[in-house]
């Protein structure tokens, strides 16, 4: 049984998250969408909304690059 060492992919589960300041967010649109933009009963929810965003810690996440290895590893097994 031979294996076709070209054809070999590992994809990664795409996952969509969901942001942690939706709710502040979705608040602060609504808030605008009722009154307007320049509202300053839309402050608050504006204020919960910065708040929330600078508490908010964005870990980026390290590239996956196996897809990567396997194609240099295919080079050197088939030498093209």
């Amino acid at each position: 049984m031979s294996v076709n060492l070209k054809k070999l992919r590992v994809k990664p589960k795409k996952f969509i998250n969901p942001t942690s300041c939706a709710i502040e967010m979705t608040s602060l649109l609504n808030c605008w969408s009722s009154l307007t933009i320049d509202d300053s009963r839309c402050a608050n929810s504006a204020k919960a909304l910065m708040l929330c965003v600078q508490k908010t810690n964005v870990a980026v996440k390290p590239k996956n690059n196996i897809n990567y290895h396997l194609s240099r590893l295919g080079k050197q097994v088939f030498g093209k």
